[in-house]
C-alpha cells in the first residue's frame, strides 16, 4: 500500500483541518506508539462521525493487521468512506484493493476509477500504476499514449519505477520515436536514487550516445526539477 510515513503526514493535515483534532492526534501519537487499543478507543467514534483521517488510519490498521485482525473488507470499508470524501491516499488504496481481489471480488474496471482519482490528485503511484492498466489494457482500453503520459507524471512526481520504464520506453522506442537523450534523462534519475538496473542500462545507453546527445542529456538532468 502506501509509504506508513507518507500516511502520517496525511493525516496529520486531516487532523489540522478537523475540530475534532485534539483527539486524532491523541489518536495518533499512539498509533506512533504501537498502542492499538488507545487508537482504536480515538479513531473509531471519530470514523464513524465522518473523520477523514480517522477512516484512513482504521483501513491501514485492518489492511496490515495492526491491533486488529487483518480483515481486507473492512479495510475496503473505511478507506470507501474517506475515498468518497476526495481522501486521494485512500483513492489510491481502493485501486489496489480492487485490481488485486484483496477481501473483494476482483474489479480491474473498479480499480482503474479509483486510480484515477488518486492519479488526477498527484499520487505518483496511481499514476504509475494506472500507465500500466492503459499499456495492458487492464480494466481501461489499451493505450500507450496514455500509459506514457501516466508513467511521466509518475516519474515527474520522482517515482523510480516509473523513470526507470521510461528510460525504457524511449532507449527501445516502445510506441514512441527512440531517444536516447530522453532515456538517458530518466535512467539517470533513476540511478541517482539507487535503481541498480538504471545504472546497468545507462552504461549500455552512453556506449550507444554521440558526444552531443550525451551533453544534451548532462543538461536535462541537470535542470530536472521534481514536480509537487
Amino acid at each position: 500500500m502506501y509509504n506508513l510515513f507518507a500516511l502520517f503526514l496525511i493525516l496529520i493535515c486531516c487532523s489540522a483541518m478537523s475540530s475534532a483534532g485534539a483527539d486524532f492526534d491523541g489518536g495518533m501519537a499512539a498509533f506512533q506508539q504501537g498502542s492499538y487499543d488507545a487508537v482504536l478507543r480515538e479513531w473509531r467514534p471519530l470514523a464513524e462521525a465522518g473523520h477523514v483521517g480517522a477512516q484512513v488510519g482504521l483501513g491501514l490498521m485492518y489492511a496490515t493487521g495492526r491491533g486488529v485482525l487483518e480483515d481486507d473488507t473492512e479495510a475496503e470499508k473505511w478507506y470507501r468512506m474517506a475515498a468518497e470524501q476526495g481522501n486521494a491516499l485512500a483513492q489510491y488504496n481502493l485501486g489496489v484493493i480492487y485490481r488485486n481481489g484483496r477481501g473483494v471480488v476482483r474489479d480491474p474496471i473498479e480499480g482503474a476509477k479509483w486510480y484515477k482519482m488518486a492519479a488526477a490528485q498527484g499520487v505518483p503511484e496511481a499514476q504509475f500504476n494506472l500507465g500500466t492498466m492503459y499499456e495492458n489494457g487492464e480494466g481501461v482500453p489499451e493505450s500507450r499514449v496514455d500509459a506514457l503520459r501516466w508513467y511521466e507524471q509518475a516519474g515527474a512526481r520522482g517515482l523510480v519505477v516509473a523513470q526507470a520504464a521510461l528510460g525504457s520506453i524511449y532507449s527501445g522506442g516502445v510506441g514512441v520515436s527512440k531517444n536516447y537523450v530522453t532515456a538517458y534523462l530518466w535512467w539517470s534519475l533513476a540511478k541517482s536514487q539507487g535503481y541498480k538496473i538504471a545504472e546497468k542500462n545507462l552504461e549500455i545507453l552512453i556506449s550507444r550516445m554521440t558526444a552531443a546527445e550525451k551533453e544534451e542529456g548532462d543538461a536535462l538532468v541537470k535542470n530536472w526539477r521534481r514536480k509537487p
